[in-house]
């Protein structure tokens, strides 16, 4: 069984088809087929259900965690044998759609001017797609909204803020706002999971949903009336100021958001995650002392 055979196994599995795995990796489509084949009768076994795409077989699954855990090492030893305290090399990261609007950008940006030759690259995707990410060593590090229960991630609380409700200048009251459509995430949200739980307490269990899965989309449709929606306050704050929306304050165990950056615990902490992560919690503080 050889390196590159797992690393061809593993982009079939993870691209679902040949021919786009072939078209990943560079390699002509028989050249594929050839050696997932040829590990198919090394090990005696079919890994693949050939119909309609490759699916992974229960045999195939097996062999997806150990070829995982294999290649992630191999990386692993070599980006240890090669780190420096310049930090250097590959660093993928993701994170939701909120955090790369609003917490991402300006980091990102310092980050590469300091560190300019950290091969960095970042995805954007619901929280529990990134977990599955972290899980499989497909990420160096995400930032989601979920509080995980997970011996083999390990997790940061970077980002702590209020969240508010947001309307145009013109209503008067909460009374009034929540007689609106709410502009949200899609269903799964945490954001819309605690808005849907505080105004059950306030008797309204029939919400109208108007679905936009970017904050800049969601805070433009409030300015422009299509109705209401909950963010977090440091997101609105200059608009506020500039008299574009209003915000009101819900009880305090309905109005915090917490962004946690994950990582796999058995993922090597190189002097590139630990510089992003270091810029990534004095960012949150001075967010925090301009807030407050």
């Amino acid at each position: 069984m050889e390196i590159n055979e797992l690393r061809i196994f593993l982009t079939v599995a993870s691209e679902g088809s040949i021919t786009k795995a072939a078209r990943k990796l560079g390699y002509v489509q028989s050249n594929v087929t050839a050696r997932v084949q040829q590990l198919e009768t090394e090990l005696n076994t079919q890994l693949f259900y050939r119909q309609r795409g490759m699916l992974l077989t229960p045999a195939g699954e097996k062999l997806l965690s150990y070829a995982e855990q294999i290649i992630h090492l191999l990386e692993e030893a070599h980006k240890a044998l090669n780190d420096s305290e310049e930090p250097v090399g590959r660093l993928m990261l993701g994170a939701t759609y909120t955090a790369s609007s609003m917490y991402l950008p300006s980091i990102l940006a310092d980050f590469f001017k300091l560190y300019p030759k950290v091969e960095l690259s970042l995805m954007t995707d619901y929280s529990a797609q990134l977990v599955e990410k972290i899980r499989h060593f497909q990420l160096h590090g995400a930032l989601v909204k979920s509080e995980l229960n997970d011996e083999s991630i390990v997790q940061e609380l970077i980002f702590e803020e209020q969240l508010v409700l947001i309307s145009t200048p013109e209503m008067k009251n909460i009374e009034e706002v929540c007689n609106q459509p709410f502009l949200m995430n899609t269903k799964g949200c945490p954001q819309r999971d605690q808005l849907e739980s505080w105004l059950k307490t306030i008797g309204i269990h029939t919400i109208r949903y108007l679905e936009f899965n970017h904050p800049d989309a969601i805070i433009q449709g409030v300015i422009a009336g299509l109705g209401a929606s909950l963010m977090p306050k440091s997101s609105i704050l200059p608009l506020e100021k500039k008299g574009f929306v209003r915000s009101f304050e819900i009880p305090e165990q309905y109005s915090t958001t917490k962004t946690f950056f994950i990582r796999h615990k058995d993922s090597l902490m190189t002097s590139a995650l630990s510089k992003l992560i270091e810029m990534l919690k004095q960012n949150s503080e001075h967010k925090r002392e301009n807030l407050y």
